[in-house]
């Protein structure tokens, strides 16, 4: 097994679905950072699997991690001239990196393929799983590098159990 980082670049709007008052806005951790469920994923990379013909068992086999790191704003979908829904989205152009674990098996280069099939033809929003929103380009996938605990916190959380 091996966790990885994948940062990708949206090609069009990925944008929220849960109504609030007056916007639709992304489903958020306890720590208000936007997430996107794992069935999401398992979902579009079968489908690249069945595209690519390849890796149908390891692609339901990756563990993702729903917390996505990236920033929001806020976008007007016209449904009418004059009328509209505000919904917090992810924007063509912006850069979200997301976390997985790799089953034995499979290759960071094969979860890349993977991954750019699924970017290009289903795309990851919250409110449409198709292409016409949340279509990515994948810009690197590598292997994920923990940052060590600080020793001083350690120090800290001892004298608290004093």
């Amino acid at each position: 097994m091996q966790e990885v980082q994948a940062r990708l670049k949206f090609n069009n709007h990925c944008l929220g679905n849960r109504r609030d008052k007056r916007v639709s806005k992304m489903l958020r951790d306890p720590s208000g950072k936007a997430m996107f469920l794992a069935t999401w994923w398992k979902s579009i990379m079968v489908y690249s699997a069945k595209v690519l013909n390849r890796y149908h068992e390891l692609a339901k086999k990756i563990d993702w991690d729903p917390v996505v790191e990236g920033r929001t704003g806020e976008y007007k979908r016209f449904y009418k001239r004059s009328s509209y829904t505000v919904h917090e989205a992810f924007f063509p152009g912006d850069v979200i990196a997301v976390n997985a674990v790799l089953p034995p098996g499979l290759s960071i280069d094969d979860f890349h393929r993977l991954l750019s099939v699924a970017g290009t033809y289903r795309g990851i929003s919250p409110y449409g799983h198709d292409e016409r929103y949340g279509t990515f380009e994948v810009i690197s996938v590598n292997t994920r590098k923990r940052v060590p605990v600080d020793v001083k916190v350690d120090e800290e959380l001892d004298v608290i159990k004093k």
